[in-house]
């Protein structure tokens, strides 16, 4: 089910179909994953399970693959995702791109179609996006994209994260 699309993406519930490629490109590379689970998962077995137990395999919300419109490939993950983090109901969005799909302006286009995703499909008067504080990448596509920092908080199984937030008019 298609979820949300961009110019070159599309944003759409995770299958088993996407186990490998997703292992591959996400879960397998450090440096990928070390700002969101904080180390790799080991084999398509761990991938697999990770994905039954946390992605989004049938709503709209939750971690979704992210795939790339013109080739049709799995390039990462991302997603709405409802949540509690301020003791008040809101949204956050997120990206996880396989490394080589860094630099090519993907994270910022997928952040923006998510922002204008919660804003024209929810009642949400706001936008959250958490981010580790060393990931000074993704900290910069987040304040490119309008956000601006609100908060700490330490999460579960996440650390400590940085809360920027988008306000809608």
């Amino acid at each position: 089910m298609l979820i949300i699309e961009s110019e070159r993406l599309l944003l759409r519930r995770v299958n088993l179909d996407d186990v490998d490629d997703l292992y591959r490109e996400v879960f397998s590379n450090l440096e990928v994953v070390q700002y969101t689970f904080g180390k790799g998962i080991k084999n398509k077995v761990q991938a697999q399970s990770y994905i039954l137990e946390n992605c989004n395999t049938e709503g709209v919300f939750g971690l979704s693959a992210l795939i790339e419109r013109g080739s049709g490939k799995v390039i990462g993950l991302g997603g709405v995702m409802e949540c509690q983090y301020l003791n008040v109901f809101d949204y956050e969005f997120g990206f996880i791109l396989g490394k080589k799909y860094w630099g090519q302006g993907y994270a910022k286009e997928i952040g923006r179609a998510q922002i204008d995703y919660i804003k024209d499909n929810t009642s949400a008067t706001r936008a959250l996006a958490l981010v580790s504080p060393s990931n000074l990448g993704s900290v910069k596509t987040i304040v490119s994209l309008g956000l601006e920092y609100l908060t700490s908080i330490d999460t579960k199984g996440r650390s400590s994260r940085d809360v920027y937030v988008q306000y809608f008019s």
